[in-house]
């Protein structure tokens, strides 16, 4: 079973929601609007006491912080369609989690640790039209705004749907 480190991003379900049941597989199996942190992170079953408790103090040790979304950007290679944030806070952050972590490398160490892009999945599919059509429905509504307040780990059932296991609060904003 395979685990995840997303910042869940509530602000954006109104702007994606439509889209991402449309497009994005991890909205299909229980995932809400987010960026990832670190996947895949630890198998589930090495996620323990000892590991929760590590990651909480991780991220007490993050000041909640504002992120704003301006535009869409894509992956045409990939077939993604995403927000992209405009501050590296979030680059920050996943790079902080994989030095951490270093047997986690994000993506499974495809992409290197420098050239990872934090973003928000609008849609991941073949299907052009439907994200070109995404696309043009979420540029309009840009930028959006949001305040990263949480972690969260996530696991992923022998059903292939993912389950929140583990919230964990960043410190109070400076």
């Amino acid at each position: 079973m395979q685990s995840a480190v997303l910042l869940a991003v509530p602000e954006a379900e109104p702007l994606v929601h439509e889209w991402r049941a449309k497009g994005d597989p991890s909205a299909a199996h229980g995932v809400p609007a987010h960026v990832t942190l670190l996947y895949p992170f630890l198998p589930a079953e090495q996620v323990d006491g000892g590991v929760e408790a590590e990651l909480a103090w991780f991220f007490k040790g993050i000041d909640s912080f504002r992120i704003r979304f301006a535009r869409v950007a894509r992956w045409e290679h990939v077939g993604v369609v995403y927000l992209a944030p405009d501050s590296d806070a979030l680059t920050q952050l996943t790079r902080s989690l994989a030095r951490r972590w270093p047997e986690c490398p994000p993506y499974a160490g495809e992409i290197p640790v420098d050239e990872v892009v934090p973003h928000l999945t609008i849609v991941h599919t073949d299907d052009r039209a439907l994200r070109q059509s995404a696309a043009n429905a979420v540029s309009p509504k840009l930028p959006l705004a949001a305040v990263a307040r949480e972690a969260s780990l996530w696991v992923r059932g022998e059903d292939d749907e993912w389950q929140i296991r583990q919230t964990f609060p960043f410190g109070p904003a400076e």
